[in-house]
């Protein structure tokens, strides 16, 4: 908690810095209007999107604008929010915590803009949050998962998932498994603090940790770390990062140094399983939704219109862009399509459709702002592809 406490002060005073110093210009960080929306159109309203377009995280950019696109296009085939066309205005911040603070201000006076999605990073979502607080601006982190995120005010709100119950729900496959494991884990704010968590639950299970150690983002030769992460004899390898690094970890056991045991890590995309290939067979990871297992009927309808649009199965990132998008025009239509409007139905509305875990609908904790009844669920290669696992 401390770590994340120091995150949001750092994020305080690098936004309070950008607005004084930036104002509206935001350091000339410009951004693209997908459709047609324009804040001189009286007749659309915009949610700002600020995403890793481009950077060492533009995988992860390209599946949420698969999401947020498609999201756009059933809202207005379905009448828009109250009469009026919904757009997009997008801005790549790479996911870095400077250009999410300076371009934050330019949103805020964006007066088309009714709410802010984004970003892929909790620390860089966590630069922006003041800035939009201070506005009035809801700000939907609908992918952090950083159980802290939300502590900057009351218009910072995210549907994701914690951190905490994800890292339980890893520890808990993980025991069923093995006694004794080797861990590494991204060397970042987010890392840490999701190894705390996966450690803590790790102990209550009796799990033995033999061996632990991070790495850092940009590394390309994990072999020191991983050569006695394999000399503890470990009955499993846990990675806890992103897929890039998750893919380096796995090939790197597999391919030079000879390990054969299981291994929970890496991420539900296709950048992922392209790079690890053969050794990702068998990998468990958390996740949150399952195109092939989701029994929810419109998570069905939307599987099936993600397929006519992009030819391939939506994963975890694409649904929770796209529920983002599905949430505040439901929020706007609600109340209204306005900033106030869409703060009063976070706070209101009971009844948001859920597309993750088993489908429904959810609400917000109004103390916490997070979903209060979406579920993990388990995710395993099979055939080069991640499917429901049973954990079985």
């Amino acid at each position: 908690m401390n770590i994340w406490k120091k995150t949001l002060r750092n994020a305080a005073v690098a936004a309070t810095v950008a607005a004084t110093l930036l104002g509206v210009s935001a350091c000339g960080l410009g951004g693209d209007a997908a459709s047609s929306s324009s804040s001189a159109d009286s007749d659309t309203v915009n949610i700002g999107v600020i995403y890793p377009k481009t950077g060492q995280y533009a995988e992860y950019g390209k599946l949420f604008q698969q999401g947020f696109d498609l999201a756009v296009e059933k809202v207005n085939k379905d009448g828009g929010v109250k009469g009026k066309k919904l757009g997009l205005k997008y801005y790549d911040t790479q996911s870095d915590a400077k250009q999410d603070a300076a371009v934050a201000p330019k949103l805020v006076s964006d007066k088309s803009i009714i709410a802010v999605v984004g970003d892929y990073t909790s620390p860089a979502s966590s630069a922006a949050s003041p800035i939009f607080q201070q506005a009035g601006l809801v700000h939907y982190g609908f992918n952090n998962s950083a159980p802290t995120f939300t502590e900057t005010g009351d218009h910072v709100w995210t549907p994701q998932i914690g951190q905490d119950i994800y890292q339980k729900a890893n520890a808990d496959i993980v025991a069923k498994k093995a006694k004794k494991i080797s861990v590494v884990y991204i060397e970042n704010d987010w890392g840490k603090q999701a190894y705390q968590y996966f450690k803590e639950e790790a102990e209550k299970n009796g799990t033995q940790i033999a061996y632990e150690s991070s790495y850092l983002p940009d590394s390309t030769d994990l072999s020191p770390i991983l050569i006695p992460a394999r000399d503890a004899k470990p009955d499993a390898v846990v990675n806890i990062g992103y897929g890039p690094d998750g893919a380096l970890v796995v090939n790197t056991l597999r391919d030079k140094l000879g390990y054969t045991g299981p291994f929970f890590g890496g991420q539900e995309t296709s950048e992922f399983l392209d790079n690890a290939g053969k050794n990702a067979e068998g990998t468990i990871i958390t996740g949150s939704f399952s195109a092939t297992g989701t029994k929810d009927e419109k998570a069905q309808q939307f599987v099936k219109d993600f397929n006519a649009k992009y030819g391939n199965n939506p994963g975890n990132f694409e649904v929770t862009a796209y529920q983002a998008i599905i949430d505040l025009a439901y929020a706007a239509n609600k109340t209204e399509p306005t900033r106030e409007g869409i703060q009063k139905a976070l706070q209101t509305v009971t009844d948001f459709p859920l597309y993750q875990g088993n489908g429904g609908t959810f609400k917000f904790n109004t103390q916490t702002r997070r979903a209060d009844n979406i579920d993990p669920i388990l995710l395993i290669v099979k055939d080069g592809k991640f499917v429901q696992y049973d954990g079985e």
